[in-house]
């Protein structure tokens, strides 16, 4: 019988066969581009189809075996690469290599040489312009009105550089919600409805551009301000923003640039370049300087406002160290031994407030003063008020008046005060009367006066909030006479006591006064003040206060 070798042409000649037409069907493939195939194929099928061909003509085996090691051999790197390769990131690597191609295109086309070089002829000018503008702002730090001087120089600078016939230079006022005019040179046609009663006179007009206020919004300059980009209005005529004032020349509107002023995203001012219609438009390079000299003065401004921020707190830091000593100083530093009544107080001071005062003043046998003032403002202007309130109540207790005569007389003191300081405080007075164990107390303002009534283990609040003095001149305030007891408490504070802030925003409030008070109603005036002054502390914790706390407690024995 035959060996089953004798049959091996057959399958060889079928392989070489298929091999053929696979490797036709990969050319039809790559010809049409119906699919994607791999140059490993061609070389696979290649190499089988030649092996099958040698064994056939030769007779020997061996060649169709290392023929097909051999294919293996090339298709495995392919296999072993397609098996843990990535295709998202594969892709993403072709994007990124396409788009530098393309990035690399348009960077060598002209059009885009000249955009760059543009961008950094106006980057270099920006530069330029912004080392000038630094090294000449240290200059203003030691001026007086330094920011005005700061702004009239860059009004000159940029009228200069742009061409322009006027400039106009607007600063934003946040407390006001206004816009200032900070300065004002040459002629700049006011391009809103100047008031109907303002004569058309050229002194007169420009006057009220110089010292004009303009809301964020419903007039030409708050709106571009409000708007927060670059305005360029060639022909005014032909723009419903810019207002036509009259028929005279000097009222006529040219074409106008506008530029905010921007401080980290945040618009502060405008600057506004004008030029009168006998003269050119102004142009889009012209516009593009104006924009460059804005972004170098912001860039400039934001030094020196750092530096006057600096100035002013440390003028106040040094006004309150100053007021601190000398609150001190008012402050009784012994309080007197008093018939029948024992006397506990303390005082927080605020480093910078220095608004609390309070007094002890023993003028006749029947008759001990007690004060607790809260003066508004800070610093030296508190300071100021506090010594004049002093001074008129140190005069007037000795008298037989009543105690809310003597604040009203106090009042018209301070109203007289005319100054452009505030000269507003909260007063509390008790003249109290050992021999006969009576009480009479006014107030105005916000400080408060309590009486723990012993009998009753109980904290009322004897007065009201009134009018502060030196609001009104004529202000009337009201007595109000309370009998006292054996254990009987008086009590009295400045608000910054009770509105005393916990870490969590809630004040301290008469409720917990009333608790501290009541439960040490046993001891003494002094003890009571130290738990008090204690409670207070621990309530607060680490959060931050803003006003000076005082209390003064008046126990009847």
């Amino acid at each position: 019988m035959d060996s089953i070798d004798t049959f091996i042409n057959t399958p060889l000649l079928i392989s070489a066969g298929i091999g053929v037409l696979l490797f036709v069907l990969l050319i039809v493939i790559k010809m049409r581009n119906t699919a994607k195939s791999s140059f490993i194929f061609y070389v696979v099928t290649g190499i089988t189809v030649v092996g099958a061909l040698i064994t056939l003509l030769n007779q020997h085996f061996i060649y169709f075996v290392f023929a097909l090691i051999l294919a293996e051999l090339v298709l495995l790197p392919y296999l072993i690469i397609k098996a843990f390769d990535n295709p998202q990131k594969r892709e993403e690597k072709q994007k990124a290599k396409k788009l530098a191609e393309q990035n690399q295109a348009i960077e060598n086309s002209e059009a885009v040489k000249a955009v760059i070089s543009e961008i950094e002829a106006k980057n270099k000018r920006l530069l330029e312009v912004n080392k000038d503008l630094v090294s000449q702002v240290s200059t203003f730090f030691s001026r007086d009105n330094s920011m005005e001087s700061f702004l009239e120089y860059c009004n000159k600078m940029i009228t200069e550089k742009v061409g322009a016939t006027g400039c106009v230079i607007l600063v934003a006022d946040d407390y006001d919600n206004m816009l200032a005019v900070k300065s004002l040179i040459g002629k700049f046609p006011p391009p809103y409805k100047l008031p109907d009663d303002l004569p058309h006179k050229p002194i007169r007009v420009e006057t009220n551009l110089r010292f004009a206020q303009f809301p964020l919004k419903d007039n030409i300059f708050g709106d571009l301000f409000s708007g927060g980009e670059p305005v360029l209005i060639a022909d005014s005529v032909k723009d419903p923003r810019v207002y036509q004032n009259g028929p005279e020349d000097f009222l006529k509107c040219g074409s106008y640039i506008f530029v905010p002023i921007k401080q980290q995203e945040t618009t502060v001012g405008l600057i506004g370049l004008a030029r009168t219609p006998d003269k050119e438009k102004f142009s889009k390079e012209e516009f593009d300087t104006a924009v460059i000299l804005t972004d170098a003065v912001s860039t400039a401004m934001k030094p020196l406002y750092s530096f006057l921020a600096y100035a002013e707190h440390a003028e106040l830091s040094k006004d309150g160290t100053i007021a601190s000593k000398y609150q001190k100083d008012l402050i009784p530093a012994k309080l007197p031994v008093i018939p029948n009544a024992s006397i506990g107080c303390f005082s927080n001071v605020i480093e910078g407030v220095c608004g609390d005062y309070y007094d002890v003043l023993v003028s006749r046998k029947d008759r001990i003063s007690f004060v607790m003032a809260d003066v508004a403002g800070k610093g030296m202007t508190s300071l100021v008020v506090m010594i004049m309130i002093r001074a008129i109540l140190r005069l007037t207790v000795n008298t037989e008046q009543t105690a809310a005569t003597i604040l009203s007389w106090a009042n018209r003191g301070i109203c007289i005060e005319t100054s452009k300081i505030d000269h507003f405080a909260s007063v509390a007075l008790i003249n109290y009367n050992s021999t006969t164990n009576e009480a009479q107390v006014a107030t105005c303002g916000n400080n408060p006066v309590f009486h723990f009534v012993a009998a009753e283990k109980k904290l009322v609040q004897v007065t009201t909030p009134s009018e502060p003095m030196g609001v009104e001149k004529n202000t009337v305030y009201t007595d109000i006479n309370i009998k006292l007891n054996s254990g009987d408490i008086l009590v009295t504070c400045t608000d910054g006591l009770l509105e005393s802030l916990n870490e969590n925003g809630v004040q301290y409030a008469s409720e917990n006064l009333s608790k501290v008070i009541t439960k040490n109603c046993n001891a003494s005036a002094k003890d009571i003040s130290n738990r008090v002054k204690d409670d207070l502390k621990k309530y607060c914790g680490a959060a931050q206060q803003y006003d000076d706390q005082s209390l003064l407690v008046i126990k009847i024995q």
